[in-house]
């Protein structure tokens, strides 16, 4: 055995992919878990105490270049076309400072993510950039954002994608694409952009029924995100078809190799059959907190899980999250759906996003040859089995070293 191997003991051991470990052994070298229930360090055990060791988390979405702004920009409750023209408006002030700037902020953001235990990301990168930005981290995914509504632009986009996927492919590195939303890509676009997903085995992640503007404007063309486009010099009257719903992208995003569906906030009942009936291709990611920023209506996580979906749980950004604290998100949806089981919650910023993001191979459960980055959750002395999962709901995750 490798001699810089060591030993956890711990109260529990949640490995997610079976039933929790009483007073459980977790051997680790190399970066690497060798060993799930016994010791192969070949000195004593490290005793942890009275914690539950889980896998690290694992963000399915956000966008680290927002990671230093200090209070989520506009107001709590605003429409959410004019919070967008406040993102566009802050990334246009920065000017040729732009990169430089996102650099930093993205390091900053990858440094708060690692102290809230947050070990892979499903991270949303937009122009300009470069891979190196995400150096620091291993698990980080990088979907490329696509954003344009004229034909022009999305040869362009394609173009960029493919590149995108080639260079982080040549690196090693986890790559993917985002055409970002409805209202900013063209459907050509997501068409392609889901072909290439499945021909490279990559994530696809796109912003589907986040707001009832976006409803508004596929039904009817009209409402504040047509005043936005237009406003913008981007309108195009051919982008859109009356009475398109965001059921007309879920069967273009189901022909991804997987599809993380952003938000989801309006999914209607037909919506949410579609994307139950598909698990295995498709993820709906729910960030609570931003979700309660914007004042929406009751997200319906709830009928999607009776329903069978696969779910993840996200922070989205600090342009309008206070932080990227992951596990503080998991314990306001816990509290808004207290009909949800509490080992849920745990499988959703675990072995759920880890397989959305295809990087299940190494994050999202303690098994042989995984990831050793792991959090720990300070339990009290008498939780019983039954109770384990509950009780991480009241605690805090913290990264074992």
């Amino acid at each position: 055995m490798n001699q810089n191997a060591r030993c956890y003991q711990a109260k529990w051991l949640l490995p997610v992919d079976r039933p929790p470990i009483d007073n459980g052994l977790l051997t680790i070298a190399g970066g690497s878990i060798v060993a799930v229930g016994e010791n192969l360090s070949g000195a004593a055990p490290i005793d942890l105490g009275d914690v539950a060791l889980a896998p690290g988390l694992v963000n399915s979405h956000t966008h680290l270049e927002f990671s230093d702004i200090a209070a989520p920009l506009g107001e709590p409750g605003m429409a959410f076309p004019a919070w967008i023209q406040q993102v566009v408006g802050r990334r246009r002030a920065a000017g040729e400072l732009l990169e430089t700037q996102k650099a930093t902020a993205i390091s900053a953001g990858i440094q708060e993510s690692a102290e809230q235990g947050i070990v892979a990301l499903g991270e949303i990168t937009t122009f300009p950039y470069s891979l190196e930005m995400y150096a620091a981290t291993q698990g980080a995914v990088s979907l490329l954002e696509l954003i344009g509504l004229s034909p022009e632009r999305g040869d362009e986009l394609i173009a960029a994608a493919k590149s995108h996927l080639q260079t982080a492919k040549a690196r090693g590195a986890w790559a993917g694409l985002s055409p970002h939303a409805p209202y900013s890509v063209h459907r050509d676009v997501v068409s392609v952009a889901a072909r290439m997903s499945s021909e490279s085995q990559t994530p696809l992640a796109m912003h589907l029924a986040e707001s009832r503007d976006e409803l508004e404007l596929l039904e009817r063309q009209s409402g504040l995100f047509r005043e936005m486009l237009e406003k913008f010099g981007v309108w195009r009257d051919d982008a859109f078809s009356p009475g398109m719903r965001p059921l007309d992208y879920l069967r273009q995003l189901e022909t991804a190799h997987h599809a993380l569906v952003i938000h989801g906030n309006y999914l209607d009942d037909a919506e949410i059959e579609f994307v139950a009936a598909r698990s295995e291709q498709m993820t709906v990611v729910y960030c609570p907190r931003t979700h309660a920023y914007f004042g929406h209506e009751k997200h319906p996580l709830l009928k999607l899980h009776r329903r069978g979906a696969a779910l993840a749980i996200g922070t989205d950004s600090r342009a309008s999250n206070p932080d990227l604290a992951l596990w503080r998100d998991v314990q306001l949806a816990a509290a808004t759906f207290p009909e949800v089981e509490p080992n849920a919650w745990l499988l959703m910023v675990t072995q759920t996003p880890a397989k959305a993001l295809g990087i299940e191979s190494v994050y999202g459960s303690l098994a042989e040859g995984k990831s050793a980055g792991v959090v720990a959750f300070r339990l009290s002395a008498d939780v019983a089995a039954g109770q384990v999962y509950e009780a991480i709901l009241a605690s805090e995750p913290q990264p074992v070293s």
